[in-house]
């Protein structure tokens, strides 16, 4: 089962850790087997000492450490590499186990971490101490505060880079016998946890709707707010009040260890796009509630030179009022890159009418960035349509800043290419002030 697993570093171990035809493995029915398992992970992996209350919750070290991961790569899209990043972990748990990942990972991260329980706030504490983290972790009692976000409150000049969050899946403890029940071959594993960390009124959906609506007065004072979810189906009810509220820069993505599967949600009151490779995933069942997407492949017909076609592209595009184009060093003999920054909308048709009307005025002030993408020209395969692919010179558009209705799928559509034959090795674009077929 843990085939990566040296059996030398374990089998010394007195918590029944014995061989079968795959590998080591333990008893994932006793408690005490899982507590040392994770205690001995965490410790030989990433150097952390771990005392878990025997009363609460043993957290799985993979599902906690994807979730980490996959926060780290979102604060790496907008965040320097020296600089200094601030988070905080909801609901902390008797572990820690969130932060102390974290700042294990991450030097320069320092995170607040919350709890309402006595137990786990003096279990999260000891942890912290234990791993010589207590200049870059602080707990806080939230038990008297009706506020999620509490740690936003009174910190106007500290501006917060995530949060994170691991809610009680469940609504009572009924649901969770329901759902034990439901496991066709029972659960793999036993359960530590205290009610206090498996239930909440509402279940996960009504808690995450909670921090969502504290946000929305929080606003741009933390960059990203995250919370991992253990319901797939929590994922529509949650998206459905983000675009409620028309906040349509968020990320969906999905955990899957072993068995286990568990997803994540993250969105943000900033204009700073995620890739669709942190933001979006390939579940058929969820498509309808993905974020749009921030990449796109362009096919170009009939060009046989990544040259011709990245000179054409850089002639256009430095054709548009209101754009300012800076080719960008890639590195790579068949990459050429241009960054794009956009100080106003002149490449929709609705903007050329009223540029015909004297008395409309421009939409959006001079000076003020409204949309930046990187066009990529690269030679190689790529996908046209949803399921054919093709080979040679094409664009890759990525969207990096901007409000939604101005993204880069539609500033791409200026660059659509006229066929020319084979051997011309030519490549011309519609006139993206003239054509009467743009957006």
């Amino acid at each position: 089962m843990f085939s990566f697993l040296n059996w030398e570093q374990f089998h010394n171990y007195d918590w029944s850790v014995f061989l079968t035809h795959i590998g080591p493995t333990i008893d994932f029915k006793s408690a005490t087997a899982q507590r040392r398992l994770t205690e001995a992970l965490l410790y030989l992996d990433f150097n952390i000492s771990l005392t878990l209350p025997d009363n609460r919750l043993c957290p799985p070290v993979p599902n906690r450490l994807n979730y980490v991961l996959w926060v780290q790569d979102i604060v790496k899209t907008f965040v320097p590499g020296d600089d200094i990043v601030r988070g905080i972990d909801i609901g902390t748990g008797a572990s820690a186990i969130y932060p102390l990942l974290a700042c294990r990972l991450e030097p320069k991260w320092s995170i607040v971490a919350t709890d309402i329980d006595r137990v786990s706030l003096v279990s999260a504490r000891q942890n912290v101490e234990i791993n010589g983290l207590s200049d870059r972790i602080t707990i806080i009692d939230m038990s008297s505060s009706e506020s999620i976000l509490q740690p936003l409150d009174g910190l106007l000049s500290v501006p917060f880079h995530f949060t994170m969050c691991n809610p009680p899946f469940y609504a009572s403890m009924e649901e969770v016998a329901q759902s034990t029940e439901a496991k066709e071959y029972g659960p793999n594993a036993v359960c530590t946890g205290a009610e206090i960390e498996m239930v909440t009124p509402g279940g996960e959906a009504s808690f995450v709707s909670r921090i969502f609506a504290e946000s929305l007065r929080h606003g741009m004072q933390c960059k990203w707010y995250t919370s991992m979810l253990g319901k797939m189906s929590s994922l529509p009810l949650i998206v459905g009040i983000l675009r409620e509220h028309e906040v349509d820069n968020y990320a969906i993505t999905e955990f899957v260890q072993g068995q286990t599967r568990r997803w994540a949600i993250a969105w943000s009151f900033g204009t700073l796009r995620l890739p669709d490779s942190l933001a979006r995933i390939a579940n058929l069942i969820l498509q309808s509630i993905m974020p749009h997407r921030t990449s796109l492949h362009q096919h170009v017909a009939n060009v046989r030179s990544l040259d011709v076609l990245y000179n054409t592209l850089i002639q256009v595009l430095r054709a548009i009022e209101g754009i300012h184009v800076t080719p960008e060093p890639s590195g790579l003999h068949q990459h050429s890159i241009v960054l794009v920054v956009a100080t106003e909308i002149t490449w929709s048709r609705s903007v050329r009418r009223k540029k015909v009307a004297p008395q409309v005025s421009h939409m959006t002030s001079m000076g003020s960035i409204i949309m930046q993408c990187r066009i990529t020209c690269t030679n190689g395969p790529h996908p046209i349509g949803e399921k054919q692919q093709a080979s040679g010179p094409h664009l890759v558009y990525q969207w990096i800043d901007g409000s939604e209705q101005w993204g880069s799928g539609k500033f791409c559509q200026p660059c659509q290419p006229q066929s020319h034959p084979p051997s011309s090795n030519k490549v011309s674009y519609t006139n993206p002030l003239a054509s009467g077929s743009l957006c």
